[in-house]
This record gives structure tokens, sequence and C-alpha cells, in this order.
């Protein structure tokens, strides 16, 4: 959602909450004050249960599966078994993983350039970079637009790892909600990421995944594929 909207929330909460600290104000005053509050905060909730829902992500047996990312897919060393590694063999899907490790969206659009064929499934992990500092929101939507307009040109199916969002940077994740409607991509919840963030010895230096955490990634994955 936009800072505007939180910031109106939160500029509502303290008005209501003086209102019912405030004497002058009679009980019933008090009760409606914190009802309209309330009400607002379910309806924003609401808005955003949608994106929290696992996917549910169709794969016949024969489909190649494309992985696109960052460091976190190709990992920091060449001792890692990284996630799509893990996912290939514990889903008996063909995974050929095409991340390079410092990648931004801008160079996603290189590694786009080993899908051979179509009808393949694409997962995108990417943008993390970006986040972080190679470029704005702004620059983030345009290359973003022309990543998802040539994977799925090939009549691939397209699946999009929401960015896990820093504080005042929600313009990363409604550039990726909107597109995703632009191009009828699925979106992975952000919290498939934090989890693995989370989880205790999941990354190297809170950012790059251990050997656990790309197990953990991979098996949550996993479970969201379906064969057709």
């Amino acid at each position: 959602m936009s800072i505007l909207l939180y910031g109106l929330w939160f500029g509502l909460c303290v008005v209501a909450g003086l209102a019912v600290f405030n004497s002058k104000y009679s009980f019933q005053q008090k009760m409606l004050a914190s009802f309209f509050v309330l009400f607002c905060s379910l309806v924003m909730c609401l808005i955003e249960l949608p994106y929290h829902y696992p996917p549910t992500i169709k794969v016949s047996p024969n489909q190649k599966v494309f992985v696109i990312g960052d460091s976190i897919s190709a990992g920091i060393s060449a001792k890692e078994r990284v996630w799509p590694d893990v996912l290939a063999d514990i889903s008996h899907f063909k995974v050929i993983n095409l991340a390079k490790p410092a990648a931004s969206v801008e160079t996603g659009l290189d590694q786009s350039a080993g899908i051979v064929g179509s009808n393949s499934l694409v997962l995108v992990e990417i943008g993390g970079n970006d986040l972080l500092g190679y470029s704005d929101s702004k620059t983030f939507y345009v290359q973003l637009d022309r990543l998802l307009a040539k994977l799925t040109a090939g009549n691939n199916q397209v699946v999009v790892f929401e960015l896990p969002l820093l504080p005042f940077c929600n313009a990363f994740g409604k550039a990726q909600r909107n597109l995703a409607k632009k191009y009828n991509v699925t979106l992975i919840p952000k919290h498939y990421m934090t989890d693995v963030f989370g989880l205790k010895g999941g990354t190297l230096d809170g950012l790059h995944l251990s050997q656990k955490g790309h197990d953990a990634l991979a098996n949550s994955i996993d479970r969201l594929l379906k064969k057709s």
C-alpha cells in the first residue's frame, strides 16, 4: 500500500486516541472513534490478505523450470547446493539455474536469453540488489516491466518472488504487484523468503543462504508445485 495511506491511517489512530482519552467527549463518541479506526484497519488487512495465500503452481512432468535470480539463487561459493539444485532433486523436474551473483532486474534480461523453447515455468527471484540501492523504484518498475514482457512473450508461466521490503520502500512492492496483474504473473508471498531469513542458521550473513536455508527454501517451493 502507499505510504500516504499508512500516514492517513496513523493520523486517524492518533486523533482517535486523543479523543478516547479526552473527558469532554461522550462514551458514545469515544466508541464511534474506536470503531472507525478498527473498521479502517480491518479493510486494510482484507486488502492485503490475498497476497499472503500460498499460490498453486501447476507444472507438467516434462516441463522445464528456469530460475532467474541473484546471489540468493546463485550462491556465493562453489560448496553450496543452491535451492534450485535441491529443488531439482526433490521435485524431479528439470531445473535450469540461470541466476548470477550481484544480479539486478536489468541484468536479469541477460539471464532470460538462456531460456530456450516455450511453455516453461520461470521462477524469478530478483530485485533485492535493486532494493538495496542499485536503482530507484521508478527505474525498477521500467526494468521489471521489460523483463516480464520478455519472459511472458514465450508463453511461459512466470512466477515472481515478492521482495521483503525495507521501511519506506513500498514503491518496489507496488511495482511488483501492479506488473504481476499486467502480465498475469503469479506472486510468491514475501514470507516464503523472510521465513528462511529468520530461520536459525538459515543464512551465512543475514542475507545469503546457508545450506540449511537453501534446503528450506527448496522444500517450501516444492510444496507449491502441483504436477498437472
